[in-house]
């Protein structure tokens, strides 16, 4: 089963007060890391994202959160060292999400909707998705827009591949909540797509090799991502 958590941002006097015991919780090193950002709200988003992280893989694993170690692939995907378990963090705007799989990888993607120059798209989006896009108009081409880019980002992230593949070398398509994939040479499995209703102005979208998702996305507060 693949499940998604989500963790609103707090408001910055309130997260001020709390930052150094929600630092404490962490290793030195990872604190080191998280202390060298200089923007509030880009500190926040990291720190929610490890913690929340920990948390529930520390719940899944029966085991104590404060001590993972976490590596990265060759393509910067985090992953957790000798533990199969897999999972996914992306954060945007108010929100940090993360998605957890226990036997098949994920990738997740969050996005604040907001302007955009859609000329970007003949850079980033194939013919067809392109024609589509262009086919729209007003709040549901921008919509659109992000529906697309969530998902493409996510199934990236599930490759673990980044930005390493281009944006363009596939296509995703449908509506309605409803998208698959094609004209990728590289897929060797079929991969799933889910799109989950996380806040108004935002597109969430997750992609796995498994079509086992939950419906709905788990939404905690900053007392759930306290670890021992």
């Amino acid at each position: 089963m693949i499940e998604v958590y989500a963790i609103r941002i707090l408001p910055e006097q309130q997260f001020m007060e709390m930052k150094e015991e929600l630092l404490i919780l962490l290793p030195e090193e990872v604190r080191d890391t998280m202390q060298r950002y200089r923007m509030v709200n880009v500190m926040q988003r990291s720190l929610f994202g490890e913690l929340m992280t920990r948390k529930i893989l520390a719940v899944k694993l029966n085991s104590s959160g404060h001590h993972f170690r976490f590596q990265q692939s060759e393509k910067g995907k985090p992953y957790l060292q000798d533990n199969p378990y897999f999972f996914n963090i992306s954060h945007s705007g108010d929100w940090v999400t993360a998605a957890f799989c226990g036997d098949s990888e994920v990738g997740i993607d969050v996005e604040r909707i907001k302007k955009v120059n859609f000329e970007i798209a003949e850079r980033f989006y194939s013919e067809k998705e392109k024609k589509k896009l262009f086919s729209l108009r007003g709040k549901k081409k921008l919509e659109y827009f992000f529906d697309l880019w969530t998902m493409k980002e996510s199934y990236l992230k599930l490759l673990g591949k980044g930005l390493t593949k281009p944006l363009s070398s596939f296509t995703i398509s449908g509506d309605n909540g409803r998208f698959h994939l094609s004209n990728d040479i590289d897929n060797i499995q079929e991969v799933y797509f889910r799109q989950f209703d996380i806040d108004k102005g935002y597109k969430l979208s997750v992609c796995s090799f498994k079509d086992d998702f939950e419906n709905k996305i788990r939404v905690l507060n900053i007392n759930d991502i306290f670890i021992k």
